[in-house]
């Protein structure tokens, strides 16, 4: 059996990362003044780190596909177009964000990109945008809606509540996300006002409902195919 031996930082998944970001890193303007080319220093120096931990995650989940996937082509990937921009729009936003999350999402996009059957074009700058747009507590939100019962499956460590008769979903979400909860109500509803106003899930959140009903799924269609375009398809 072959096992590939190229270090990530000379690969071939790093050159065809390298190549589709180089367009989108030169982000801080040079300033005059002492001070601020302190901060334009400093700035730069974190960047440049955040890019290069990019890189080198992608680029090894690139090759991590490329050894999985049957005929998983990487130099037919380097001349697409479509992955490239996928590669542009998820690189700037990961330059947005430390949020390891979100890094994880955006990474498995780029992942879901490259594979025959991705999404077409618009629909993965759509998604690309809206993992711009949202926080990780968003994404927590929609992957717990999403399957409410699985979420505390896969959590041993986080406390399943037990309902009586009746419940509602606050109640489901104080105790699956507590640091949310934590934060009242007004905030809970606020972060589920953007799930819902992005059309990934559907449902009442306040109000009260049988036990069985707030373990029920609230994500749409949408919603459902953007989690599985976030997801890591290793």
């Amino acid at each position: 059996m072959f096992i590939e031996t190229t270090p990530p930082a000379h690969s071939k998944g790093r050159e065809l990362t390298n190549a589709a970001i180089e367009m989108a890193v030169n982000l801080v303007p040079a300033v005059g003044g002492a001070l601020a080319v302190a901060l334009t220093a400093g700035l730069s120096r974190n960047l440049n780190q955040r890019r290069q931990e990019w890189l080198t995650e992608l680029a090894e989940a690139v090759e991590d596909l490329q050894q999985q996937v049957e005929g998983f082509d990487l130099e037919a990937l380097a001349q697409s177009d479509v992955f490239v921009d996928a590669v542009v729009t998820a690189t700037q936003a990961r330059l947005r964000t430390s949020q390891r999350g979100k890094i994880e999402a955006l990474r498995n996009a780029v992942l879901n990109a490259a594979l025959p059957g991705a999404p077409e074009p618009d629909i993965q700058q759509l998604y690309l945008e809206l993992i711009d747009r949202l926080t990780q507590t968003h994404l927590w939100l929609l992957t717990l809606l999403n399957d409410p019962s699985g979420w505390f499956d896969q959590r041993p460590e986080s406390k399943r509540p037990e309902f009586q008769m009746t419940a509602s979903r606050i109640q489901l979400l104080e105790a699956a996300l507590p640091d949310l909860g934590a934060k009242g109500q007004e905030m809970i509803e606020r972060f589920y006002a953007a799930l819902t106003d992005g059309g990934l899930v559907n449902g009442a959140l306040k109000g009260m409902m049988t036990a069985e009903g707030v373990w029920e799924p609230v994500t749409t269609g949408h919603g459902r195919a953007f989690l599985m375009f976030v997801r890591d398809p290793r």
